[in-house]
């Protein structure tokens, strides 16, 4: 199947009501969990790097790496730079062979954030590579569905998270749920939920949110969450352990992690 565009993997999630999951990975032990688990449920998978890594670890060499392993998958995997707020960090993605770029211009003024994410939008259009915008209310406003109808007409952008809430997910209330729903009519492009992982929604949570529009749901802070937790537990329980054992424990534990947002989202047995 190998490395694919994400418009693909998102096409086909809303025609068939799943939504495919975003994972932000930071080291190689996370990629091959994530990865792994896609293969064993037969799942499509974005495999996200945020930009704000960039400065922590060696993104050349990750960046590299995910696609490569992309390549060499079973199932069908998009590779995402997740958050970008320069044209540096998009030039390096596309360097690195990312089919999927976001570029965050939400802290931005409306038309900066739309000139931008259009300038971007061109560039990663040509080259085949899908882009995923964001857009928000500014100053306490709330966003409206003519804002985005109109970000998206003149963006081109594949896919769009909108704040539509605290963490863009929130706590999955009626009144997200129908502004959704309300924008969705309007937007012809799949919705993008970030932060889904912080506020523990349940798994019967999800439906609601792909019935009002997602596609794509992004999991960061709970994969690290699951990777801490793991190493505490492992060290408390065998503190003389060395560091390739500790690794392989914190793989296993990222891989539940995963597994159960994969099941969640529906998105097992698409192959």
């Amino acid at each position: 199947m190998a490395l694919v565009a994400m418009n693909q993997l998102l096409e086909k999630a809303h025609e068939q009501s799943y939504a495919v999951g975003g994972f932000n990975v930071f080291n190689f032990e996370t990629m091959g969990a994530v990865i792994e688990v896609a293969e064993e449920l037969k799942a499509p998978v974005i495999l996200g790097l945020p930009e704000r890594l960039f400065k922590f670890v060696d993104v050349d060499l990750l960046g590299v790496a995910m696609v490569r392993a992309a390549n060499r998958s079973s199932v069908p995997i998009a590779i995402h730079l997740d958050h970008s707020h320069s044209y540096e960090g998009v030039m390096r993605a596309i360097r690195w062979g990312f089919t999927s770029i976001m570029f965050d211009g939400s802290s931005l003024e409306y038309d900066e954030n739309l000139k931008r994410t259009k300038e971007i939008a061109k560039v990663a259009h040509a080259l085949g590579i899908s882009v995923e915008g964001e857009l928000s209310g500014k100053n306490g406003a709330e966003l409206t569905k003519e804002q985005v109808a109109d970000f998206v007409e003149k963006t081109r952008v594949d896919a769009i998270a909108i704040g539509v809430g605290a963490d863009h997910g929130g706590d999955g209330d009626e009144r997200r749920l129908h502004k959704m729903r309300e924008i969705k009519a309007v937007a012809g492009v799949p919705f993008v939920l970030h932060g889904f992982s912080k506020v523990g929604l349940r798994s019967q949570s999800y439906k609601p949110y792909i019935e009002a529009g997602v596609s794509k749901i992004n999991v960061a802070t709970d994969m690290s969450a699951a990777a801490a937790a793991t190493l505490k537990e492992e060290l408390k329980k065998h503190p003389e352990s060395n560091y390739i054992h500790l690794m392989t424990e914190v793989k296993k534990g990222v891989k539940e992690s995963v597994r159960r947002y994969m099941i969640g989202f529906g998105s097992f047995a698409k192959i």
